[in-house]
């Protein structure tokens, strides 16, 4: 049999990465190396992606961002600002047989698991995407779990007619208010609704202006997706939404509203664009997001979408378990 190795993925490799991500039922935009590396720079973290290797082939891996906070702690996480998910991608077996594809992924895992250990993180945290169902892996040898939540919407031509009444309400009364919805990237605009937004809240953006705008423009130099703007008749923004794209779906990734616009139906009509958008560039999803948050989850889910799990997983030390629970008394 032969063994497998897990190393540090070298950038004369980072288009076999790719090749993996696109075709992995775990991969998404989040996993590739362009997104990764950009949000190590922007977030001033270092990054690393483990590749597992079966023979010389890449048959899985992970991206992990690095810190040591306070100088203390040495830390692993996929997870990041404006980054959702993370954290596990491996090959998909082809057999119909249940019990080869469970060995080929928990293989995969420990591996990669078992060089995470040696390492000697004081705490690492993986937020696996809703391709990896079966976290028993990590569980069962000792990882503490969390469960988060997204939403999948099918798209058809009939996509349209499956919403609910209410949110048809929205998109006419947006109609004929005489707002009209497309694509325009504007950094500057989109920075200063997500502030509104937060300010609605008494929050402000757990993301500083820097990354947002970073992000955003790689996603449009990189054409991996686009900023979508709802405008009143009078030419002032009611609400903006921002969408990527993957191999396999898209992903609602931010979006912001006016509040003094917030009950015109902006936002609605900007998905009912963006849903035709995506039936013309031929995918059958989209990926609404916004399960995690109850207002949010009540405005998705008048789109009938369906809820999909997907699991965070965390090792810690006693070190980093002790650090925290001194910040928490120093900090009431």
């Amino acid at each position: 049999m032969v063994g497998l190795e897990v190393r540090a993925i070298g950038s004369d490799e980072l288009q076999i990465w790719d090749t993996l991500v696109a075709s992995s039922a775990q991969g998404t935009i989040f996993h590739t190396s362009d997104w990764s590396f950009r949000t190590a720079s922007s977030l001033n973290q270092t990054l690393i992606i483990l590749g597992c290797y079966e023979g010389g082939e890449l048959i899985g891996g992970c991206p992990l961002l690095l810190s040591n906070q306070y100088g203390l702690l040495k830390i692993a996480s996929s997870a990041a600002a404006l980054t959702p998910y993370g954290g596990m991608v491996i090959t998909d077996r082809e057999s119909t047989k249940r019990r080869e594809r469970e060995l080929h992924y928990n293989k995969v895992i420990a591996a990669i698991c078992e060089y995470i250990l040696r390492q000697r993180f004081d705490y690492v945290n993986l937020v696996n995407s809703p391709g990896l169902e079966d976290i028993r892996a990590f569980t069962q040898n000792g990882w503490t779990s969390r469960v988060y939540y997204t939403y999948m919407l099918p798209i058809d031509e009939d996509v349209l007619d499956r919403i609910s009444k209410n949110a048809r309400r929205s998109i006419r009364k947006a109609q004929k208010l005489g707002m009209c919805a497309t694509q325009h990237f504007d950094t500057e605009m989109y920075w200063d609704l997500t502030v509104n937004t937060f300010d609605k809240q008494n929050s402000q953006p757990p993301f500083s202006k820097e990354h947002l705008v970073m992000m955003l423009n790689m996603i449009r130099d990189m054409g991996i997706g686009e900023m979508w703007v709802a405008r009143t008749s009078s030419g002032e923004v009611a609400a903006a939404e921002v969408v990527l794209r993957d191999s396999q779906t898209v992903h609602r990734w931010s979006a912001a509203s006016s509040e003094e616009h917030l009950n015109t139906g902006a936002t609605s009509l900007l998905l009912s664009e963006i849903f035709t958008d995506v039936l013309d560039r031929n995918y059958t999803s989209i990926n609404l997001m916004a399960g995690n948050i109850a207002h949010l989850s009540a405005f998705v889910t008048s789109f009938n979408p369906s809820l999909v799990p997907y699991y965070g997983v965390e090792l810690h030390k006693q070190k980093y378990m002790f650090l925290k629970g001194l910040k928490t008394i120093f900090t009431r």
